[in-house]
């Protein structure tokens, strides 16, 4: 019986095999999250945004996206009035039909005079088209939401729905 103690043969090809598929494996591992980026910034298309200024108050929007179920809008706020202690920035989500889907509130503190801000919120409401900002001075308790279902909801039926189709598909 010869044993082999120079190490080299079969041992070194499969380490050097294995170490090429690992690469192999984290080289699609970012190939494919750089796809997914690319193909979910390519699904959002604009949506208008349309704003009520106070006397003094300059709002900018810089974006305003939207896919089917989600979407975000950013920009800037400018306080060309004295400080502003409080204050939030309330955006109204409307379909194509202007059907109110709900609302979404930036919060705002201590913006000095000449101060500016950039701001950007994020929503989950179906078929967004357009949406309409407004400066408030409060948050009504319960902003409603029920025209959506919540991320744990929608996984709970994504789990549902997969496992009915390996069953029954």
């Amino acid at each position: 019986m010869k044993i082999n103690i120079t190490g080299h043969g079969y041992s070194g090809n499969r380490i050097r095999t294995f170490g090429i598929y690992a690469l192999c494996a984290i080289l699609f591992f970012i190939f494919s999250n750089i796809m997914i980026e690319v193909a979910l910034k390519t699904n959002y298309d604009p949506i208008d945004t349309y704003k009520t200024e106070p006397m003094g108050i300059e709002i900018d929007i810089n974006q305003a996206k939207a896919t089917y179920v989600n979407g975000y809008v950013g920009g800037t706020i400018k306080n060309n009035n004295s400080e502003i202690e409080k204050t939030y920035i309330k955006i109204d989500l409307y379909t194509k039909r202007d059907v109110y889907m709900g609302s979404k509130y930036i919060e705002l503190t201590n913006l000095k005079q000449q101060e500016t801000r950039d701001f950007r919120i994020g929503f989950q409401y179906t078929d967004i088209d357009h949406a309409r900002l407004t400066l408030v001075n409060e948050v009504p308790e319960q902003v409603p939401e029920e025209f959506f279902i919540s991320n744990e909801l929608r996984g709970i039926f994504l789990l549902k729905t997969v496992l009915f189709l390996c069953i029954f598909g």
